[in-house]
């Protein structure tokens, strides 16, 4: 099981930037349209917002204990890019 659809252990929120439009964000979207269900279903009390706005680069903050927060870049990934960036994000603490 992918670390992302198991117990986040210290991670306070989960935000993805993403524009609705954009080539670059392609893969963001993918994600989370293929990913968001089964994410949420292991980690209810998991903040996961998702923002999409016009022109804006893809992106992912993670928010952990004591107020620390972490951004990666998401542009132009595949969807499996994608989801290592992320565990790598959420293991960062």
């Amino acid at each position: 099981m992918s670390a992302l659809k198991s117990q986040l252990k210290g991670l306070k929120e989960l935000r993805l930037h993403f524009c609705q439009t954009s080539p670059s964000s392609r893969g963001l979207r993918e994600f989370v349209a293929k990913n968001y269900l089964n994410i949420k279903k292991a980690n209810p009390e998991l903040p996961i917002l998702i923002r999409e706005a016009n022109g804006i680069e893809a992106r992912a903050f993670a928010r952990f204990d004591k107020g620390v927060e972490r951004k990666v870049t998401l542009q132009n990934a595949s969807e499996k890019d994608i989801e290592n960036t992320l565990a790598q994000l959420i293991k960062s603490n």
